[in-house]
């Protein structure tokens, strides 16, 4: 993430050395060429600061098919404020044999009764010292999806589900989700 920060910042700067030749070269007021010089000096840092903040933010994306659960937090629902509450999830994506793959990513799920019992359960054992794996399975199709979305589409709408601007709405089946212990990883038969 810091090279993407540095790309960005590099990239602006390049745009800011051509927008100082367009203006030195243009006849404007000496007004307008200022303020120009001032709002792209202004866009750097507020553009380096922004992105800084966003360095920490979970994914809201589903996880990844099968990985290893590093940690986990549970932010229950608050009737007072209205905040949903949520499941975060510290994650390291596994392949098929059982080796990471890729740097560790905080997830955000939608909080549920249910996933966070899951949740829970899984998390003392990472607290025990158990390498815990998790895997999502997959949903065998369904014979009419339209159907299904506009079921979902009607059960939102009566439960006055009020999802805010910005915010990514995640359709995340936890019944497809698993813990276990993490299996070692498979290992290529030696040729002698």
């Amino acid at each position: 993430m810091t090279q993407t920060i540095i790309t960005l910042t590099v990239g602006y700067a390049l745009v800011a050395v051509l927008v100082a030749l367009v203006v030195l070269q243009a006849r404007f007021h000496w007004l307008i060429k200022g303020g120009l010089t001032l709002a792209l000096a202004a866009l750097l840092f507020l553009t380096y600061q922004g992105v800084g903040k966003l360095r920490g933010l979970p994914s809201d994306t589903n996880p990844p098919e099968r990985f290893r659960l590093y940690w986990a937090q549970i932010e229950e629902p608050d009737k007072l404020t209205g905040d949903p509450g949520a499941i975060f999830l510290w994650l390291g994506e596994l392949d098929a044999d059982y080796y990471p793959v890729g740097q560790p990513r905080a997830h955000r799920l939608p909080y549920s009764d249910e996933l966070a019992a899951l949740v829970l359960e899984a998390q003392a054992k990472v607290a025990k010292g158990e390498d815990i794996a998790g895997e999502v399975s997959e949903d065998e199709a369904e014979e009419d999806p339209a159907e299904t979305l506009a079921e979902e589409a009607m059960e939102e709408a009566e439960q006055g589900n009020s999802s805010r601007i910005g915010t990514r709405v995640l359709s995340f089946d936890f019944g497809n989700l698993r813990f276990d212990t993490t299996p070692a990883p498979v290992t290529p038969e030696k040729d002698n």
